[in-house]
């Protein structure tokens, strides 16, 4: 089987984590069918003299793919219309050009509504190619509301639309519309390493650092078990984000400086590693789609508490950790501390199990399925 991926958004930019996960989907697909990938790029229009003597077509060998890429400016800012009609433009030619070396794809699978879901779904209907369209973003539903509704709407009716998550998918079955789900894909074998024994309470969470992700919910919490539960306990902080600095002053703020701990980006490796030396992972956003290292955590071995935000309601149990309300943060603290005492009841091969639901091999299966039904 012939399929072309056509993402949103890829890490080809500064941001080299900035749909990682397109990436590691390609990689695992192409092991069990013919893939290659185009992508639109699109460049910053405060740079416009940087675009204009930038090279404008690449090809990037990845592993297993290629990734066929043509730059254009994001004029979104001016025109959200006519953006998305020089996208689809952009996303045309570079298809014609593609097919002059190879065969026709049997599927196009896009990712994300707008712009290439909407860009695939019109490229696919001209020249007669199914679509498949996954959804990973989690304001998604402004794709299908207001000045978007006509691109989301069009969307929904002319390919296979799937989500990441289950309540994602009820949503749009709910505006009228089928949906299946297809997981975001984990590179959970990567995370199974031997189990180490961890002493003291120690705490670890990854996430960009930005709103909705509260952190500082995270510090407080940790706060209140070191002090009101009279708990030794630490933390260490994975990521970076706008608001790092704004997180570092509420530590000092809270006299919590001395406990956490913020190492800043790191590579999957490096993050094994880490999740290695603690033995709870805390999630406390308010809205997650999925939340790719909640499951990256539990194939490392550790259970998870996290807020009731939707995507890791779907892989979390009694026997995988806990959920507590969102800003709970009394309730954080407790949730965190009934795990850490219960912590040798937490079996490594279940939490292990859970986390091989949104493997490779489980995933992709789950996308060829999809693929082979249209």
């Amino acid at each position: 089987m012939k399929v072309l991926v056509i993402p949103s958004w890829y890490p080809d930019g500064e941001d080299k984590l900035m749909g990682i996960y397109h990436k590691e989907f390609c990689q695992a697909l192409s092991k069990k069918a013919d893939v290659d990938m185009l992508y639109i790029s699109r460049q910053r229009i405060n740079a416009p003299l940087k675009y204009i003597f930038m090279k404008k077509d690449e090809i990037v060998c990845e592993d297993g793919y290629k990734v066929y890429i043509k730059k254009m400016l994001n004029v979104s800012k001016i025109s959200e219309d006519y953006q998305i009609k020089m996208y689809c433009k952009k996303l045309e030619k570079l298809y014609l050009e593609y097919i002059k070396d190879h065969e026709k794809p049997d599927v196009i699978h896009a990712q994300v509504t707008i712009p290439a879901g909407y860009a695939a779904c019109i490229l696919g209907k001209k020249y007669n190619i199914p679509v498949v369209v996954t959804e990973h973003a989690s304001y998604f539903q402004r794709f299908f509301e207001g000045k978007n509704k006509k691109y989301g709407e069009y969307v929904l009716k002319n390919n296979k639309f799937t989500t990441v998550s289950n309540y994602m998918a009820k949503i749009i079955k709910d505006l009228g519309y089928e949906c299946e789900v297809i997981p975001n894909l984990v590179a959970v074998k990567d995370f199974m390493l031997p189990k180490e024994e961890v002493k003291g309470l120690k705490l670890v969470t990854v996430s960009a650092l930005r709103q909705g992700k509260n952190i500082d919910d995270i510090i407080e919490a940790l706060k209140l078990i070191r002090e009101k539960h009279k708990t030794e306990a630490s933390l260490t902080i994975i990521g970076d984000g706008f608001l790092e600095d704004y997180y570092k002053n509420r530590c000092k703020e809270l006299n919590m400086d001395k406990y956490v701990n913020f190492v800043g980006r790191k590579n999957k490796n490096e993050i094994a590693n880490i999740l290695g030396e603690h033995n709870i992972f805390v999630i406390a956003s308010e809205k997650e789609t999925f939340c790719i290292p909640g499951v990256e955590a539990l194939a490392r071995g550790l259970p998870v508490v996290a807020t009731k935000c939707l995507g890791p309601e779907e892989y979390i149990d009694q026997k995988c950790g806990k959920l507590v309300d969102v800003k709970d943060i009394e309730g954080l603290s407790k949730a965190i501390l009934d795990v850490y005492q219960n912590i040798d009841k937490y079996s490594v091969e279940y939490l292990r199990s859970v986390a091989l639901k949104y493997g490779d091999d489980a995933v992709v299966n789950k996308a060829l399925k999809i693929y082979n039904s249209k």
